[in-house]
């Protein structure tokens, strides 16, 4: 079957298995950078919330040889395994008060989150958006983010200035600010130990460098922060290029560097088309920090 079919029947299917008492529904939800995804969503009675099951990998699953039997097991348990109550009810949610120091800034792509930013309040920087999302931890519900809407801003009763005043004092206490060479990046996360030249810094063709964050997540909001910045810019001995490699972190590389615009351009192009998925997608741009300055620019 195609996949307007298996969505379908997916959701049929799903019905069936839980019974009379829940409510299955297929939703549209529109992501990062206007990716869409179809989704089931599944309510009990008892006011129970389920984590969304989005379809699209499941029907890959299914063009490549599987069942269909096989793909709503694996519904059935994501959904069994992860049901619980959220961390907050919904009145905690309406209080300001209580929400405020989790509040954190994220950056997304400008010009290809129109729609999106029509409904959430954002601030421009750059050829990108300042965004504002609610970060929880739960022992039982785990850790995740709530995209922060005109809707909530309203029943807050805060303005927008307000708001992203909160965020931006949080992100870098939520989750502060890392910065690795390219080398120990894969040092850390490939096992490979990588050697340095005389003049200490690792060995590669060009010297790289990320800024993200602890948890890798949202990391290029760091740029976002003057202080980062200038510590950096001391580190490296002076400006320094910023190449948005994802919404999750950015390539820092020296001035010092025999390069041009034109060729680190050239290298986020090719970092967007081959390494990064759409939905992390944050800009083709590349930035220039001048520290006597202290202006990031494009």
């Amino acid at each position: 079957m195609d996949y307007k079919d298996f969505i379908v029947f997916a959701q049929t299917q799903m019905q069936q298995r839980m019974g009379e008492g829940a409510q299955v529904r297929l939703h549209r939800i529109t992501k990062n950078n206007s990716v869409c995804l179809d989704a089931l969503s599944i309510s009990e009675d008892g006011g129970k919330i389920a984590p969304t099951i989005y379809l699209n990998d499941f029907y890959e699953h299914y063009a490549a040889g599987g069942t269909m039997p096989e793909l709503l097991d694996q519904m059935e348990h994501i959904y069994r395994k992860s049901r619980t109550e959220l961390p907050f009810d919904a009145e905690f949610y309406h209080d300001f008060e209580k929400v405020k120091d989790r509040l954190a800034c994220k950056l997304i792509n400008e010009g290809r989150n129109e729609q999106l930013l029509k409904k959430i309040p954002h601030r421009s920087f750059l050829d990108l958006a300042v965004a504002v999302y609610y970060s929880f931890e739960d022992e039982a519900f785990g850790t995740g983010t709530i995209l922060v809407h005109e809707s909530h801003r309203k029943t807050w009763g805060v303005s927008e200035d307000a708001l992203l005043e909160h965020a931006r004092a949080n992100t870098l206490k939520i989750q502060p600010w890392e910065f690795l060479s390219m080398d120990k990046i894969l040092e850390k996360y490939c096992g490979e130990e990588q050697g340095q030249g005389a003049d200490g810094r690792e060995n590669s063709a060009i010297p790289m460098y990320v800024l993200t964050n602890r948890g890798n997540y949202f990391g290029a909001a760091s740029m976002l922060f003057d202080s980062v910045l200038q510590e950096i810019a001391e580190k490296l001995g002076g400006d320094f290029w910023v190449l948005p490699s994802s919404i999750h972190e950015c390539i820092i590389v020296p001035a010092d560097f025999p390069t041009d615009r034109e060729e680190l351009q050239d290298m986020v192009s090719e970092i967007n088309r081959c390494a990064v998925a759409e939905e992390d997608f944050l800009s083709d741009e590349v930035y220039f920090y001048q520290a006597n300055l202290h202006k990031l620019s494009m």
